[in-house]
């Protein structure tokens, strides 16, 4: 069992998240915003949390700086909703990894790779809050 925060999801994420847990008992809590998220009483006992980047929103490396910040320890996907994937998606992914950002996926994001990215995320070692991560990237597509 795990807890599991979900930052900033609309519908599509929440159903592919839904779809990715079935009938695994996790304590799942929602945070409508990265600023609520990241003042989140419980961050130190999160196992994975899983947030929404949105393009548009103006959220940026400042947005997953903190976000790392707040969460030293748990385990992290990133769904990045980007203008223009194809050209944006490299320089993002190469952000994520040196934030050692466990895992990324851009949108549109498939059912299976969502399921395999949040288990591959729980199997990985709770972290220490340092130290160099594998920095592994995943694109959903």
């Amino acid at each position: 069992m795990a807890d599991i925060l979900i930052i900033n999801a609309d519908s599509n994420l929440k159903r592919l998240i839904k779809l990715a847990l079935p009938g695994m008992e996790h304590f799942v809590q929602h945070s409508a915003s990265w600023q609520t998220a990241c003042t989140h009483p419980s961050s130190s006992k999160l196992d994975l949390v899983i947030a929404r980047l949105v393009a548009d929103d103006d959220q940026g490396p400042e947005d997953l700086i903190e976000l790392r910040k707040a969460f030293p320890t748990a385990r992290l996907i990133v769904t990045a909703a980007l203008h223009d994937p194809a050209l944006e998606g490299q320089k993002f992914q190469r952000v994520v990894r040196e934030l050692q950002i466990e895992y990324c996926l851009l949108e549109p994001i498939e059912t299976g790779a969502m399921l395999h990215t949040i288990q591959a995320a729980l199997a990985l070692p709770q972290r220490s809050g340092s130290g160099p991560s594998s920095g592994r990237a995943a694109t959903g597509t």
